[in-house]
């Protein structure tokens, strides 16, 4: 269907960034929808504190989402400029390529897990010592091995982003939402908590539905950049590692502010306490999804625009992001207004979110989504080495002022969200800068790299 309607207009990019945005918020909002109904399904079915352990454990897994040295980010930028030129026959090489590279990594992290998996004490790693080791071990088992092979399989949501058909990976997402939502559903009425079953719904549905989507869409739509082994070719793909690698610095960084959060507060405070910090930043988080599905084609439209030396529309594009960021602040208060509302229609009085807790994330999400305008421009330009070099720094300084804001200051969760605020206002400053210095052809030096 979305395939269709790309195929029969010719349209230009601003069009396409619209198209994609409206069709990307209407399967989004439909996967934020199910979404919102699979976290008391869910909770209901194995309780608050094993429910905890899960959300650790899908952080705890997605830090292995960096470990494709930037591939796919790499992929994204090189495919896009190669197709701006026409250029298809380098464009199978890229996808062959990143394919193979990223197969390869995916299978040399499985060899190393079933080596040293049961050495590891998973009840002491997720502070869980009322859930069976064996019962964990296989938990994360399941997990680790279904993620990797879907992250091979979601290398079709980068090569749809370089066509410029974002709205694709959204469909993906909510078909593969209905199916996790139904299964959890039909797990409720059928059996008593589960954990390693309702693993086993949450991973591999979408694993299927990735691998169906590949074969469907590169017999069809991608069918000019197909991978094939006789396109492989290591040399001629330079262009995705070297600007691979400065991606994957980025990819650590976001693991670090974003995937830590579950397994700081599973440590410092009790498991259920994640189930609270993730049923609060799920409900604000609406904001940041909202404003990523809006981005998100910008990425290779801003690709596209300076490659070709389009300075006006990217110009006018980012004061539009800019508006509806600021628009975005106003709906954040009136969240917060009813927030104890909606808390308990959603979730009932099991769950506490305080104000100061609403308030902290609110304040993350905005300068989250503030500095995403800008870094999403430099990352599809491929500027982005000043991120590079400053991006540890962000990281360090997340995790100590996290510990700092627990230990001395004795703040509640609130100390995780507060963190992540300070650490990004760095970064949040400095892609504006450099947008601007880019923009208006003054950057020099590490400001144009």
């Amino acid at each position: 269907m979305i395939k269709n309607i790309f195929q029969k207009y010719n349209i230009n990019r601003t069009q396409k960034v619209n198209l994609n945005t409206l069709l990307s918020l209407f399967f989004r909002g439909g996967s934020i929808l199910l979404s919102f109904i699979l976290v008391p399904l869910t909770i209901n079915y194995i309780k608050p504190d094993i429910y905890g352990v899960w959300l650790t454990l899908s952080s705890l897994v997605g830090w292995i989402a960096m470990l494709d040295i930037g591939i796919a980010n790499g992929l994204k930028n090189k495919l896009s400029e190669s197709l701006a030129a026409n250029n298809y026959s380098q464009a199978k090489i890229y996808v062959s390529t990143s394919y193979v590279i990223i197969g390869l990594i995916a299978i040399g992290l499985v060899c190393i897990y079933l080596l040293f998996y049961q050495l590891v004490n998973w009840q002491f790693v997720f502070n869980a010592p009322f859930i069976h080791e064996n019962k964990l071990r296989d938990t994360v088992s399941i997990v680790a091995i279904l993620f990797l092979l879907k992250f091979v399989a979601d290398i079709i949501n980068v090569v749809a982003a370089a066509f410029q058909m974002v709205a694709v990976s959204s469909f993906l997402l909510f078909l593969s939402n209905l199916g996790i939502t139904m299964s959890v559903w039909i797990l409720t009425k059928t059996t008593v908590a589960n954990l390693v079953l309702l693993a086993i719904c949450l991973s591999l549905i979408p694993l299927i539905i990735s691998f169906i989507a590949s074969f469907i869409l590169f017999n069809t739509r991608f069918k000019s950049v197909k991978p094939s082994l006789e396109k492989v070719n290591f040399s001629s793909s330079k262009g995705i590692l070297s600007l691979g690698w400065q991606f994957f610095i980025l990819q650590i960084v976001v693991v670090v502010i974003f995937q830590t959060d579950n397994i700081l507060i599973s440590h410092f405070f009790e498991p259920k306490e994640v189930t609270n910090f993730n049923v609060a930043y799920k409900y604000y988080s609406i904001l940041a999804v909202i404003f990523s599905i809006i981005l998100t084609p910008y990425w290779t439209a801003f690709n596209e625009a300076y490659f070709k030396k389009e300075i006006s529309w990217i110009k006018k594009s980012i004061q539009k992001l800019v508006k509806i960021f600021l628009f975005s602040l106003l709906i954040s208060l009136f969240m917060i207004f009813v927030s104890s509302i909606f808390f308990k229609m959603w979730v009932g009085d099991e769950i506490n979110i305080s104000i100061s807790l609403s308030a902290c994330l609110c304040l993350y999400i905005a300068i989250m989504n503030w500095s995403s305008i800008f870094s999403n421009f430099l990352n599809g330009v491929g500027k982005i080495r000043l991120q590079v070099i400053f991006a540890p720094l962000v990281a360090l300084i997340n995790i100590l002022l996290s510990i700092f804001f627990i230990k001395i200051i004795h703040l509640d969760i609130t100390a995780i969200p507060l963190a992540n605020a300070l650490s990004l206002s760095l970064g949040a400053f400095l892609g504006y800068i450099q947008y601007k210095k880019i923009i208006n052809n003054k950057a020099v030096g590490i400001w144009n790299k």
